[in-house]
């Protein structure tokens, strides 16, 4: 793990991590995703860098933003999840069909405020597969590796919940895991009422 001030360009490998510091940050700074997906998590900076259990707060794309305001209350840890570049840049409305990370935040927290587990969950699922899904014959994919963890801290469950609903689906054909070298999450349009 690299720890670093925002830099104007990024190329990360993948599982390349990098650790972005507070640091006062110019009102309308941002990193702009030009290539790649990469993993963005957040935790105190007052915490131990290493010792630290991020919060997940969303994945971003081609033509997303990072904004750095973000900075001035915590430490970013970004993650490659496939050969990535991020360019500085000002904060901007994003190119049509590109999100900023406040957008996956709210969109988070919408989630979490579901009060069902299964319909967290399956909001979860809708919203990884419409921003990073695609569609493969009678299958939505998602093209990254989330553990059941990963998920119970993005819907606000515990891993027992996470792994119990995703044992239910698969039973009843709704959800493939395939744990090959490219792990692939493929989703039924029938879970997400599509």
């Amino acid at each position: 793990m690299t720890t670093t001030e925002a830099p104007a360009a990024l190329s990360l490998k993948p599982g390349a991590k990098v650790l972005l510091d507070p640091r006062p940050v110019r009102q309308l700074e941002c990193l702009t995703v030009r290539s790649g997906l990469v993993r963005v998590s957040a935790s105190k900076p007052q915490e131990e860098a290493l010792q630290a259990q991020p919060v997940i707060l969303g994945f971003l794309q081609a033509g997303d933003q990072l904004p750095l305001d973000l900075l001035r209350n915590s430490r970013l840890h970004l993650e490659a999840l496939s050969p990535a570049q991020l360019v500085e840049d000002s904060i901007g409305q994003p190119d049509e069909g590109a999100h900023s990370l406040h957008d996956w935040t709210l969109a988070l927290l919408f989630i979490r405020n579901l009060h069902d587990a299964q319909k967290r969950i399956v909001a979860l699922l809708q919203l990884l597969v419409e921003q990073l899904g695609r569609r493969n014959g009678d299958w939505y994919e998602l093209p990254l590796r989330l553990t059941h963890g990963d998920l119970a801290a993005l819907s606000g469950h515990t891993r027992v919940t996470v792994t119990r609903q995703f044992s239910r689906w698969r039973e009843q054909g709704l959800l493939e895991q395939d744990a090959g070298p490219q792990p692939l999450l493929r989703v039924s349009p029938q879970l997400l009422g599509r």
